[in-house]
């Protein structure tokens, strides 16, 4: 016989069989338990170096659902994580021994051509959302890997491939809908409750669980895109050509990086991946000192649609490897920032791995930084070590080397870290990552989760003890 695992709350109190049951009855979706069909799927994320078992799964499957889970654990004093696409670096989607409230089956994509609007559900993948919206040649600011969901990338910020045309996801974010602590359904925007909307715009998951989304929409056909590739030893000199490449870069060219990856036959090289949205003509004579650059390996510089842009960096980061991140901002690709980037790339343990440093500009530069509560825009690179493995014995060698990395180039950095690059255990940066926006996100923090329910995410802690009824 079949007997149920107790759901203990953040008291140690065991939580009654009797309550749970009935919380079940509530909810149109299943709410999983460990060794039920389908929980082992369910508490599965992108990321294989995050390991966590919750108590409870709640597959919602609308407002209500979301509604009487926020309830339960609040009213039971449970751990609470909200899991939109999987795709956190550091697995803020799940927890251990509490109560996730799994949002991946809320879809639907809602696009008004005329308006140039699209409302989204928050269980959406940018793979989803681009393919409604390119029906009309239309899109938004999305991640550069599809399968990542719209909702805790936008939340965090939202870094893409148009980015010096549009501005980041969050720039491009018009309302939502969101379940604050106290189980209140919120319609927010620029006019209606706008503080709560500021916050949202770049402030994560600290405010409650988001059910939808609304985005502007702007009109994106054929792109130029792929990558142009050379030998790792090429690294030096693609680093110095692309820092003063950039200088004047038009916003057609949503956004340009150098990346130190493996190539199919396994071997380390270095490449540059341009976006360029303009005429294809112009950004062909634009990008052409690049592919003159040196005697490169590869260059897969071609038209393409928006849709094979946005997956074209899947097979590189897929579900189920081991990863772990360190990331900072950098205005510029000094001697030694190149310098360190060149001797830390000739030891990387595993040919999973990739080490990016990625321009931003243009529209996105030109957003205040009290704008929204995403607080980063000055025009400069964003660095990323992208530590990636399949063996989970490798572990500690991996980690290792990307902390190593970052012990040396952390010094050369400008301040400030994106948020949706940070891994766990990076608390002590999250007063970094808002920079002179912490304060007023800590005043929203107060007015709308002054217990801290919410709190399985890059947190921002309340400063007031209130009690919710």
């Amino acid at each position: 016989m079949f007997v149920e695992t107790q759901v203990t709350n953040l008291d140690g109190r065991t939580i009654a069989e009797t309550m749970i049951q009935e919380f079940r009855t509530r909810l149109c979706g299943p709410l999983l338990r460990p060794r039920t069909p389908g929980y082992e799927a369910a508490r599965r994320i992108w990321n294989a170096n995050i390991e966590k078992h919750p108590a409870l799964i709640a597959k919602c499957t609308g407002v209500a659902d979301i509604t009487h889970c926020v309830n339960f654990a609040r009213e039971n004093n449970l751990l609470v994580s909200v899991k939109g696409g999987g795709h956190s670096i550091p697995g803020l989607g799940i927890c251990d021994g509490g109560l996730t409230i799994d949002l991946s089956g809320l879809k639907g994509v809602r696009v008004d051509p005329a308006a140039k609007t699209a409302r989204a559900a928050t269980g959406v993948t940018w793979a989803e959302y681009d393919h409604e919206t390119q029906l009309h040649g239309l899109a938004s600011t999305g991640g550069e890997v599809s399968t990542t969901g719209i909702s805790g990338l936008t939340l965090g910020g939202g870094n893409g491939w148009l980015n010096g045309m549009f501005g980041i996801s969050c720039d491009n974010l018009i309302a939502a809908d969101i379940i604050t602590a106290d189980g209140t359904f919120h319609s927010v925007d620029q006019d209606v409750e706008k503080d709560l909307f500021w916050g949202l715009r770049g402030g994560g998951g600290n405010f409650g669980v988001v059910s939808s989304l609304k985005f502007r929409l702007h009109p994106v056909d054929k792109v130029l895109g792929g990558f142009v590739g050379w030998h790792l030893n090429m690294t030096k000199a693609v680093m110095e050509f692309l820092r003063d490449f950039v200088r004047d870069l038009p916003d057609e060219v949503g956004k340009i990086g150098v990346e130190v990856i493996a190539s199919r036959e396994g071997e380390p090289m270095v490449i540059v991946r341009p976006g360029y949205f303009g005429p294809i003509h112009a950004g062909e004579r634009l990008l052409e000192p690049l592919q003159r650059l040196g005697q490169p390996r590869h260059d897969t510089l071609r038209t393409m649609s928006y849709e094979a842009l946005q997956s074209s960096r899947d097979p590189y980061w897929p579900w189920g490897r081991h990863n772990y991140f360190k990331s900072g901002f950098v205005e510029d690709l000094t001697d030694d920032v190149i310098e360190t980037f060149c001797t830390h790339t000739k030891s990387v343990p595993s040919q999973h791995s990739q080490i990016a440093a990625e321009y931003y500009h243009g529209a996105y530069s030109r957003v205040k930084p009290d704008e929204m509560a995403y607080p980063h825009r000055v025009t400069g690179w964003n660095l990323a070590i992208g530590g990636s493995w399949v063996d989970a014995s490798q572990s500690e060698k991996n980690i290792s080397w990307v902390r190593a990395f970052w012990k040396d180039i952390e010094p050369l950095m400008s301040g400030g870290v994106y948020v949706n690059f940070m891994s766990a255990g990076e608390d002590d940066r999250i007063k970094v990552a808002y920079g002179k926006n912490y304060d007023r996100l800590i005043s929203i923090k107060n007015k709308y989760d002054p217990t801290n329910l919410f709190k399985v995410n890059e947190n921002i802690k309340p400063t007031v003890a209130s009690k919710m009824h």
